[in-house]
């Protein structure tokens, strides 16, 4: 082992107002106005010859495509391999749109080439800021600020309130401090959709991670880090939801147990530092037959037809995407094509006794609790909305019970839905990495 090296950083990374926001469909309009900033912050981290990179952002979330290209930005810049830089989002729905996403907002084309920009400055600022530094990591348990959504109500399954549901009612904690003690960072993750503020919103908002972020920030005061990564939400959402006040509540109960995890800390100045990453490519499910298909397609043009001249601002964009992704599957079923498949990536990244493991989509929480049972290591934080976003990803059970995530939101992501046996792939691989991460020099 290495003595550890550290370096943070941070920007705001705001669009202008005006600018579409993403995550609900049907908006009355661009927004408005800005609420609060929205920010990318990085966390760098080297011992011995080993170095990481964190980058979190308030983001709806990022394709894989511009997650390639700047990894090899950030690698020519800095030097850290690519393989060892790990890009994640925290899904807010107040946020700009991202390439990830189609039909629900403009993209600001200028904008996102600004972020892009800024994100690999930001990197080289936090790499090269690097100072002697120590570790610890912390899971702080009881602690939630979310319900799960899967409700059965009049025999369907719907986006409801499941209070029998499953959660994960704990935060995961690296903290970071200067040999001095000065902290460095708070890089903290837990599981509930940035969804605290609704579709009536139009302001320019991190919501409650946002609010996390800078509760953490003031409580352990600058230069102080804090950065949020969004657990496996992917049937879990904020509760209660409504308003700012309610989104600065959740973000002070995260922020309370990500300081409290100071008093259980057991600091490190040494610790392996080490990365992986495997590639997957998860089967599709076939395209339905072309009679469902065309009927699926003529269906949609008379709807909008008789509604297009009514529907708001967001309804018409949505209706456009519903369309087109509707046209898409019929070229689909009338040339299907074998062994289709979506790229998902399986990141590890390991701080001592500390793990992130990154996956691409809108994860369900039980894949999170599976991988963090079988991990060796002492806190297993499993992240979602990572490296991408391919959509929503849940159990090979979640299947029969249908449901806006298994039936409906596939329309946004432009493709048809992973097969149910990616579960299996999905958790055989990722205990092939933290293998990997185990026994790594």
């Amino acid at each position: 082992m290495s003595p550890i090296s550290a370096g943070a950083a941070q920007a705001a990374i705001t669009p202008r107002a005006g600018t579409d926001l993403c995550g609900f469909g049907g908006r009355a309009g661009p927004s408005q106005g800005v609420h609060d900033d929205l920010r990318a912050c990085a966390l760098a981290l080297e011992g011995g010859d080993q170095g990481v990179l964190f980058l979190t952002l308030d983001l709806i979330g990022l394709h894989h495509d511009d997650v390639a290209q700047l990894r090899d930005r950030i690698e020519t810049r800095t030097g850290v391999q690519r393989e060892r830089i790990m890009f994640s989002c925290s899904h807010t729905h107040s946020g700009p749109v991202t390439p990830c996403i189609d039909g629900l907002g403009r993209q600001d084309t200028a904008y996102l080439r600004r972020l892009e920009n800024q994100l690999v400055d930001l990197a080289e600022e936090a790499w090269t800021s690097r100072q002697p530094a120590r570790i610890a990591s912390v899971r702080t348990t009881p602690v939630s600020v979310g319900i799960n959504r899967r409700e059965v109500r009049g025999g369907k399954m719907v986006i409801g309130l499941n209070e029998a549901g499953t959660t994960a009612p704990y935060v995961d904690v690296l903290a970071v401090n200067a040999l001095d003690d000065q902290p460095i960072a708070r890089l903290f993750c837990h599981a509930a959709h940035a969804v605290t503020l609704g579709g009536d919103n139009l302001l320019i908002s991190a919501d409650w991670p946002g609010y996390a972020q800078r509760a953490v920030e003031e409580q352990l005061g600058t230069p102080c880090v804090a950065l949020f990564m969004q657990g496996c939400c992917g049937n879990i959402n904020s509760h209660p939801r409504g308003t700012f006040e309610h989104a600065e509540s959740q973000g002070r109960v995260i922020a309370e147990a990500v300081c409290a995890a100071d008093s259980e800390a057991a600091w490190i100045a040494e610790a392996p530092i080490c990365a992986c990453s495997e590639p997957l490519a998860l089967p599709l499910l076939p395209p339905p037959s072309v009679a469902d298909a065309q009927a699926e397609v003529d269906r949609l043009e008379r709807e909008q037809t008789g509604e297009s001249q009514l529907a708001n601002y967001g309804k018409q964009m949505m209706d456009q995407q519903l369309l087109s992704w509707a046209k898409g599957l019929l070229d689909l079923a009338e040339s299907p094509s074998q062994n289709r498949t979506v790229p998902f990536e399986i990141q590890g990244i390991r701080v001592g006794e500390f793990v992130a493991l990154g996956l691409p989509g809108e994860v369900f929480i039980e894949y999170g609790l599976n991988i963090d049972a079988e991990s060796p290591f002492g806190v297993t934080a499993v992240a979602a909305y990572t490296n991408g976003n391919v959509g929503y990803i849940p159990t090979a059970a979640a299947y029969p019970e249908g449901g806006y995530e298994v039936l409906s939101a596939i329309r946004y992501y432009g493709t048809t839905m992973p097969a149910p046996e990616s579960e299996e792939l999905i958790l055989q691989t990722a205990r092939g990495v933290l293998e990997q991460l185990a026994t790594s020099p």
